[in-house]
């Protein structure tokens, strides 16, 4: 049921767009004050606002431009209602990021009408806001893992990078490296290769906290941001875990078992000296080949 707020501080008004709310099946909201209204649209998140522009404490243009400028994350068409016929007045109220403007007296099937449409114009809006959304989602994804990709790591990285120098917060960095999985490819199949790197990244996502950024760096290849990482041994306990877990889960090929295995290199960072990112990523690098040199299937901090 589509939601309405009305504000309006003719209780006359209001009340007969009630009725009329009610009549076409509208859920209603009412204010009678400006200063009232930003409060309500937060709270309420409302489809449509019918807003007079004469109001106690805050004219009505005011209430919309404050509207604009604090509500980004969703498009809410404003209906203006004014007593006002004159040219400057609705130039204003359109100006200030009103959608339609209204005089009084108000006529019930006019308004009506213009809520029907704003609404169809309002649903066009949140599909593309949603299909835009996806896209830019789908921009720092994996398309086979699901996990975040090289380029979104990076500029994750930066950022972090920058804040955990300023405010001395230490973080850890994780490199994944699928052991023989040229092998696995050559013996089952590239299918079953794919098999294998969604269930590493699901192992990686499921064992590790919210706050953890899990990324597909490349091929075989998985990097991992850790904020709020305090000592190597917290870190150890991770890298064994996510190692044991990946070792113990069975990936089925036809009629067999098959085990795979990680080899992990690791590194933790933290105070006024973080370096850039390319040496972050080729120390975590380097303890990964030294895993692998020592016998794969473990993990290396640096």
């Amino acid at each position: 049921m589509p939601k309405i707020l009305v504000v309006d501080d003719d209780k006359g008004i209001v009340e007969m767009l009630k009725i009329a709310l009610d009549t076409f099946g509208y859920h209603h909201i009412e204010a009678y004050d400006g200063a009232d209204v930003l409060g309500l649209v937060v709270a309420e998140n409302p489809d449509i606002i019918l807003l007079d522009v004469n109001l106690p404490n805050k004219n009505g243009f005011e209430v919309c431009r404050e509207i604009r400028e604090s509500i980004h994350d969703t498009y809410i068409p404003i209906i203006m209602i004014t007593a006002r016929d004159d040219l400057s007045s609705k130039i204003e109220g359109l100006d200030t990021g009103a959608d339609d403007y209204i005089t009084k007296p108000v006529d019930i099937k006019e308004v009506m009408a213009r809520i029907k449409s704003m609404l169809r114009i309002k649903s066009l809006q949140d599909e593309l806001r949603l299909a835009k959304n996806e896209l830019q989602e789908l921009a720092v994804r994996d398309f086979l893992t699901g996990c975040y990709n090289r380029r979104y790591f990076m500029e994750i990285m930066e950022l972090e990078t920058k804040k955990s120098r300023r405010y001395n917060q230490p973080f850890a960095c994780i490199m994944v490296d699928v052991d023989t999985f040229k092998k696995l490819n050559d013996t089952y199949g590239h299918p079953f290769g794919d098999t294998v790197l969604k269930g590493v990244a699901n192992i990686l996502q499921d064992n590790l906290r919210d706050s953890d950024i899990v990324c597909r760096y490349g091929g075989e290849e998985f990097v991992v941001y850790l904020p709020n990482i305090y000592d190597s041994n917290e870190l150890s306990v991770i890298c064994e875990r996510i190692r044991s877990v990946v070792q113990k889960t069975p990936f089925l090929f036809e009629d067999k078992t098959v085990t795979v295995t990680i080899s992990v290199g690791a590194t933790l960072l933290e105070g006024k000296e973080i370096p850039d990112i390319d040496t972050i990523i080729a120390n975590v690098d380097k303890a990964m080949y030294q895993a692998k040199h020592d016998g794969r299937n473990r993990y290396r901090i640096i």
